[in-house]
């Protein structure tokens, strides 16, 4: 993953997917696998493909840089 800039939109988005990926994903149980809960309740609510969620999952430090700093124009 690069380690470009997200805008405020992308950062809320972000942790909305990570929300819903700790509620309903299991580790070891097929039924709630990262591809079951894209499918079954990120995609229908933010229509993004596996592979941006899969990035959104890997982008924990990002958003803890983020969380901690303030902006310019916060």
């Amino acid at each position: 993953m690069t380690s470009k800039k997200r805008h405020k939109s992308t950062l809320a988005r972000i942790r909305r997917v990570r929300e819903i990926t700790e509620a309903y994903y299991e580790p070891g149980n097929q039924s709630r696998s990262y591809r079951a809960v894209w499918r079954r309740w990120v995609y229908p609510e933010l229509a993004i493909c596996f592979r941006t969620y899969m990035e959104y999952i890997g982008a924990k430090k990002e958003l803890e840089v983020r969380d901690g700093m303030r902006g310019l124009f916060d």
